[in-house]
């Protein structure tokens, strides 16, 4: 279930030569057409949606394959289908955020040999608990908004990424993208909330994707690399907190979509009920958060130790779930109907042995403790026409299938 797709990549917005970051080798200067593999797609949607740090039930850990699927039309390039676009406004920007988000970084992990890929404002709040400092006030919109995603590849260079995705054509898209100003707007100001340190500083992206509909214009990706202004300096010292918040991120998240949600919220925010939560020194307070941290550990345990579950499963070294989901009317897929997804989610089980130990594990070495599972290796996505998987190094595996 292949469609194509026109990448534009501004590399004119890149550095010059000598300068960091370097013009990556695996992209293409100016426009081509590339295709990309949509059940790969709604796999990167449901793991970026998905909450690092949230307790209860989250939609999102199924909210693609169900709903997504029959938005995208039988053209050859990436289209939704009618019924689709003319969704009420507040449905289409959800639609257009996911899809923003789901299309470029496949495109990128494609190209980028990205390890870790964990939510920004997760990541700014992990590393301010880590060094004891206030939580830094990052808004959810506007410009003093987090980047949506911070990567880490396999080199130990770090990206920064910003989506905006829109159905309301590509001059819309160019908005969202921003300017430089000043003021900065649009994503050229969200993505500039974060610097690293020479050596370790990657690639500061923009994307923007315009998503064609059918009988109209085609889907259009638009990479660009604005020069940053005025960020959050991590120095050298402070790198292993960068590692650590990216390292519980992506195993919070691949813990929850594997079916074991306790010990996720212990592994993203270990000293308490959110991820910025620090010790306290007034000691009813302290008392109240160790209480609160050990009835968790306890939980966590349980369902680590819970080895048969409905709907779970253990192959490979691989624990997790299998779900088997009946799409709420058929899609057509070459002349064939697909009326069921199933969806297959596991967890390296060394990983969740050790764990069990100590589900909380509060020490910010936590980076170190998930390059055992090969967090650090490479991430893929990829599929055919009725299947695909994202896999995170030896960590995860997630497979979609298409019946």
């Amino acid at each position: 279930m292949d469609r194509s797709l026109i990448v534009d990549v501004k590399h004119k917005t890149w550095p010059g030569p000598g300068q960091i970051p370097a013009f990556p080798s695996a992209f293409h200067a100016g426009r081509a057409t590339h295709q990309i593999n949509m059940p790969s797609v709604l796999l990167m949607i449901g793991y970026l949606t998905t909450p690092t740090s949230s307790t209860g039930v989250s939609l999102s850990e199924f909210w693609a394959w169900v709903r997504y699927l029959a938005a995208v039309a039988g053209d050859p390039d990436l289209r939704l289908t009618r019924s689709f676009a003319d969704l009420d406004a507040h449905q289409k920007t959800i639609l257009s955020d996911d899809f923003g988000m789901g299309v470029p970084m496949v495109w990128l992990s494609q190209r980028l040999p990205l390890s870790r890929i964990v939510d920004g404002r997760y990541f700014m709040n992990r590393i301010a608990a880590s060094v004891g400092a206030s939580q830094r006030r990052t808004a959810k919109r506007g410009p003093n908004k987090s980047p949506d995603f911070v990567a880490q590849d396999t080199s130990g260079v770090w990206h920064i990424v910003e989506c905006k995705g829109t159905q309301s054509g590509t001059q819309y898209s160019k908005d969202q993208l921003g300017l430089a100003g000043p003021p900065p707007t649009g994503g050229i100001a969200q993505k500039r909330s974060i610097e690293f340190p020479p050596g370790h500083t990657g690639q500061r992206l923009v994307s923007g994707l315009s998503i064609g509909v059918e009988d109209g214009d085609r889907s259009r990706l638009t990479i660009i690399d604005p020069e940053p202004d005025d960020p959050f300096r991590l120095d050298e010292a402070q790198i292993y907190l960068a590692e650590d918040a990216a390292a519980r991120g992506v195993v919070s998240k691949a813990l929850r979509l594997s079916g074991f949600e306790t010990t996720a919220e212990a592994t993203a925010a270990p000293l308490g009920m959110y991820p910025w939560t620090m010790r306290s020194r007034m000691r009813r307070q302290e008392e109240a958060r160790s209480d609160y941290v050990d009835m968790r550990n306890a939980r966590a345990q349980e369902e680590l130790e819970r080895a048969e579950r409905p709907g779970m499963f253990s192959e490979n070294g691989y624990r997790g779930r299998e779900q088997h989901i009946t799409l709420p009317r058929p899609v057509m897929l070459d002349d064939s109907e697909v009326t069921r997804v199933v969806l297959r989610q596991g967890i390296n089980e060394d990983i969740l042995a050790q764990l069990r130990e100590n589900p909380t594990s509060p020490d910010p070495d936590f980076g170190s403790f998930a390059a055992s599972a090969g967090t650090e290796t490479r991430s893929t996505a990829k599929g055919d026409a009725r299947s695909a998987s994202l896999r995170i190094g030896d960590l995860f595996r997630s497979e979609i299938f298409l019946d």
